[in-house]
């Protein structure tokens, strides 16, 4: 029964490696420790068959403990797995020095530590497996009558059946380096016949160098009497082949006076091991995706061009892309394209690296280019200007010709930082500088950048303050029937009260809302709010005037609206036939089957539904058919030149004529003459609203307003 011992002085690792160990058979027994002192105080009898330690303990390291551990009897080729995070190679060599046989990265794959667990624990079984073969057979000499020649030579015999079934290459070799025996593994793997072998060196049999090695080895073995710890050795493959790579252990084989007569060799093939290895280094270090490398192996080169530039007076630059308008090709033509576009574009930007440059992918639709030893900065802007020109070339996706561009960030070492952390920041900054200009062009960083992103970062946290402290009030613009010219609804616009600048204009806060979610929250305050005002108006002896709110896509994407829109109706008191809910093309388009079914729920409810900006998203004019929708609203750039340019009253007419045909009201937005009234009668257009009629008021002026038209109703 194996005995596996796990020290770690936090219980979360020994829990997780103690469940992993047990899992390996059903008669493997675990042994827990939390202190080395006590795990060394514990080892008895029996030892344990497999030690897994952590590095970096209080008191004693790993290295540390494995020394001491080596000391106690018995314990010498018990094979130890000492665990350390990736970066710290020192700590690896220093617990490989003290003794231990192999190692894991923190934090441990789960796979992996089962695999390498269960292969020395086959080892550290093989092992006594032989040890207690030659124990019997050492036994069997000293009873027995025959001359101490006649018995070396029956135990060499036996010895070389027993090791045949082990499943590893063993051989053993005397003090003069000549060979006692090798099992059929080995002589299989050196590709000689195993009788003939006997008598001949090392060297001659393994070849020169590996024959030099293993002798060193076996004569370290002669000195000091004991085994050496398990390790690991690289040959070359089968007939100019791949490496192999083998997992070795060297043990003093003793004759029946207690003399070390010869050495023994047992390994184990780890090729398929390390290739496993090599795959998960791999996946850790590049993206799934395009096979680029990613962040991870970015940061990691980052780190050491920094290395290299303090040694040398040299500069170098990294570059960070983000590619324009890639959100429109997901929604428009699916994931898959827009996975397919990001390969293309990895692959185009490969074209314009050197071998000594590294491109990366960082997530999204971000990459990083990491140029090195360039001349001068102006090498840097260059290739940014090539990068921006090959993307203007189409992209052939899903058989469309997709043309994208892209924003890009420049910084320079060392003049914009000297650590890898601050100049991914920096580069970050000077991206979204470019994006925030106009796009599809580039931007060096600038340290008057800084002082935007910390505006950013103040904006944010004066929006969260904002939304606690109900700094937040709405306006209402009133919509009016052009059939009888009275008020018949109001759209709700949120404006921003702040304690120092006075009133802030949407454009300056609700498109930073949108980017870091901030939205969400606004939003339904913004719908939670305009119900419960439009509520209280009926106070007022008004009459039930239709209430209007914008949604935003991040909003209906994150929220299940239906269930939002019930507690809010629930909670005010709203009669769900007085609330409207404005909907951009863009939300729709965005997975419109879910967002149909979302829309049928709230008509069921009696909440009408009209589309925003009509015409200015990325459907066509017949997509409108397939939503359930009570309105569609004219955005005002085709209301602004309606009178002066046919084109644009060409596109009202369609949008109106468009609407009736599927018995869907219009109503026109940005209204500001007398003559955009007349036309837009004349086509059929039922409601409308612009500053001809009213600004956005605050509510007070609002009411006051719809009071007055009400009277004139009365009157006449």
């Amino acid at each position: 029964m194996p005995l596996v011992m796990i020290l770690d002085d936090r219980v979360t690792n020994r829990n997780i490696f103690a469940k992993l160990a047990a899992s390996i058979s059903d008669d493997v027994r675990v042994e827990t420790h939390g202190d080395p002192a006590s795990a060394l105080a514990a080892i008895g009898a029996p030892l344990p068959d497999l030690v897994i330690t952590d590095y970096k303990m209080p008191g004693m390291n790993g290295a540390e403990f494995v020394r001491h551990f080596r000391q106690i009897p018995g314990c010498e080729d018990v094979p130890v797995i000492a665990i350390t995070v990736y970066e710290e190679r020192s700590f690896r060599l220093a617990a490989l020095e003290a003794g231990a046989t192999d190692f894991l990265l923190s934090p441990v794959d789960h796979a992996e530590f089962l695999t390498r667990a269960r292969n020395l624990l086959q080892m550290r079984r093989q092992a006594l497996i032989i040890k207690g073969r030659a124990h019997d057979l050492e036994r069997e000499l000293q009873d027995s009558e025959r001359s101490r020649q006649q018995l070396l030579r029956d135990s060499k015999e036996r010895l070389a059946q027993v090791i045949d079934t082990v499943p590893a290459c063993v051989s053993a070799f005397d003090r003069d380096g000549a060979c006692i025996f090798l099992n059929s593994r080995a002589a299989a793997r050196f590709d000689v016949d195993a009788h003939g072998a006997i008598g001949q060196r090392a060297d001659a049999l393994l070849g020169d160098e590996m024959g030099a090695r293993s002798l060193s080895l076996d004569q370290m073995v002669f000195r000091s009497g004991v085994a050496l710890p398990t390790f690991e050795e690289e040959s070359a493959g089968q007939e100019g082949g791949e490496p192999e790579y083998w997992l070795t252990t060297k043990s003093p084989l003793r004759d029946g006076d207690g003399m070390i007569a010869a050495v023994l060799t047992s390994s184990l093939d780890i090729t398929d091991r390390k290739k496993a290895e090599r795959h998960l280094v791999h996946l850790a270090h590049h993206d799934a995706l395009t096979g680029l490398p990613n962040r991870t192996f970015l940061q990691d080169r980052l780190r050491r061009e920094i290395a290299r530039a303090r040694r040398g007076d040299r500069i170098f630059a990294l570059l960070m892309l983000d590619i324009d308008r890639f959100k429109t090709v997901n929604d428009a033509l699916g994931h898959h394209a827009g996975d397919a576009l990001l390969c293309a574009v990895g692959e185009r930007l490969g074209t314009h690296i050197r071998k000594k440059d590294v491109l990366a992918r960082l997530g999204g639709d971000e990459f990083a280019l990491l140029l090195s030893g360039i001349r001068n900065p102006q090498d840097a802007l260059d290739r940014a200007e090539q990068i921006l020109g090959a993307l203007k070339q189409p992209f052939t996706i899903a058989g469309e010709d997709i043309v994208v561009g892209a924003s890009i960030g420049v910084v320079l070492h060392p003049n914009d930082g000297d650590d890898a952390e601050d100049m991914l920041k920096k580069v970050d900054i000077a991206m979204y500088r470019a994006k925030a200009e106009g796009r599809n062009l580039y931007r060096a960083f600038d340290p008057a950048m800084m002082s935007s992103a910390r505006g950013e970062i103040t904006l944010e946290a004066e929006l969260r303050r904002a939304l606690a402290n109900q700094e937040f009030e709405l306006f209402y613009q009133p919509q009016i029937d052009l059939r009888t010219n009275r008020i018949v609804g109001a759209e709700a616009l949120i404006r921003w009260r702040h304690p120092t600048r006075g009133l802030v204009r949407p454009l300056d806060f609700l498109p930073f809302a949108e980017e870091t979610g901030l939205i969400i929250p606004i939003n339904e305050w913004v719908i939670a709010q305009a119900c419960s005002e439009a509520r209280g108006w009926c106070a007022h002896g008004l009459p039930p005037l239709r209430v209007a709110v914008n949604l935003s896509p991040v909003q209906f994407r994150n929220r299940n609206m239906v269930a939002l829109v019930d507690d809010i109706l629930a909670r005010t008191g709203l009669d769900p036939k007085r609330l409207e809910l404005e909907l951009t093309e863009t939300i729709l388009m965005h997975d419109a089957d879910a967002v149909t079914i979302e829309l049928r729920e709230l008509r069921k409810r009696g909440v009408s539904v009209s589309i925003d900006d009509f015409g200015t998203g990325y459907s066509s004019l017949a997509y409108v058919k397939k939503f359930p929708v009570d309105r569609i609203k004219i955005d005002q750039s085709f209301v602004r030149n309606l009178t002066s340019d046919p084109n644009d009253a060409a596109i009202v007419r369609a949008i109106v004529n468009l609407g009736h045909s599927l018995g869907i009201d219009v109503i026109a937005e940005g209204v500001d003459s007398a003559d955009q009234v007349e036309m837009l009668r004349a086509e059929g257009c039922e409601e409308a609203q612009g500053f001809l009629f009213a600004k956005p008021l605050p509510v007070e002026e609002f009411l006051a307003l719809v009071q007055a038209d009400a009277a004139v109703a009365r009157s006449a």
